[in-house]
């Protein structure tokens, strides 16, 4: 339970995932009910949400209702717990998000805050506020926070029946993925301490060349800490030549294959921009293979 949370809300009279109660009024007295009503709805109060076992991203709005939004989570197995920025300058930006930690609280400023070390069952909560007035009356305002998010593992799939290009025999010598027109594209989030994670967020960048407009792609994962995509690419034309190479199929085919190249990685995007160099790998778009020589088993 969040215990903290919980007195946070009771203390400012407000309760955790609702919005302002109805107003209640004296029946015999039809106009102190309306001017009660209308003193309720000027009335401003925090709103206190608690969140799920997964990493969240939060898109809302400030409002003259509701200036501070406050929100809990809790480490169940002492997991690390993220706070992230994804939009702008924790320190500029017009509003503030700040953390509680040792019963103060402290003001977010750098881009990303990791709580580590922490018991089963730890709170971290934090709260959003108008760095200056309200302009307006509303306030929008994106936060990330929830379990960290680790990408166990990636992949880019090859096309099913591809017959793929052997090592060495093309440049460069290895292509990871091998496609006709489309790949799937698959991977997999946990928390720190291994258990399946919804809400972490995966990009593939992927493009032909300098001039070609990078192709992204950006993954969510489910409750299961599994997310997929197949990816059309379409046929395509032209293309390098590889080297020609026997491939055993009902006998042994002699292929000679165009193919076009492109450079991809694939990194976690719940984290941001990637700010170190990424892992790149190479796919293989191949347009033609032709068959030179059939050579039929035998018997």
């Amino acid at each position: 339970m969040l215990s903290i949370f919980v007195i946070m809300a009771s203390a400012s009279g407000a309760h955790a995932n609702t919005g302002a109660e109805d107003p209640v009024g004296v029946s015999s007295h039809e106009t102190n009910e309306a001017v009660a009503a209308d003193a309720v709805q000027e009335i401003s109060e925090p709103r206190f949400t608690v969140m799920l076992d997964k990493l969240h991203s939060v898109v809302d709005v400030l409002t003259d209702k509701h200036p501070v939004h406050y929100y809990g989570f809790v480490s169940h197995r002492g997991q690390d717990v993220l706070l992230y920025t994804p939009v702008g300058d924790p320190v500029t930006n017009e509003w503030k998000t700040e953390y509680y930690e040792n019963g103060e609280w402290v003001a977010q400023t750098l881009e990303t805050k990791v709580f580590k070390d922490l018991t089963p069952g730890a709170e971290v909560i934090i709260r959003v506020t108008p760095r200056n007035s309200l302009v307006g009356g509303r306030l929008p305002y994106t936060v990330r926070l929830g379990s960290y998010p680790v990408l166990k593992n990636y992949e880019l799939l090859d096309e099913p029946g591809v017959i793929r290009i052997p090592s060495g025999y093309t440049n460069p010598g290895w292509l990871a993925t091998q496609i006709y027109k489309e790949a799937l594209l698959e991977v997999r989030f946990s928390d720190t301490k291994g258990t399946p994670l919804e809400g972490g967020m995966a990009i593939l960048d992927l493009s032909f060349g300098e001039k070609e407009a990078s192709t992204r792609h950006i993954l969510v994962s489910g409750a299961d800490g599994f997310a997929s995509e197949r990816i059309e690419f379409g046929r395509c034309y032209g293309g390098a030549e590889a080297q020609d190479f026997v491939h055993a199929q009902r006998g042994f085919n002699t292929w000679r294959s165009n193919y076009r190249v492109a450079r991809y990685f694939i990194s976690n995007f719940s984290l941001g921009p990637i700010t170190a160099m990424p892992h790149i790998f190479y796919m293989g778009h191949i347009c033609t293979q032709t068959v030179l020589r059939t050579v039929a088993p035998r018997g």
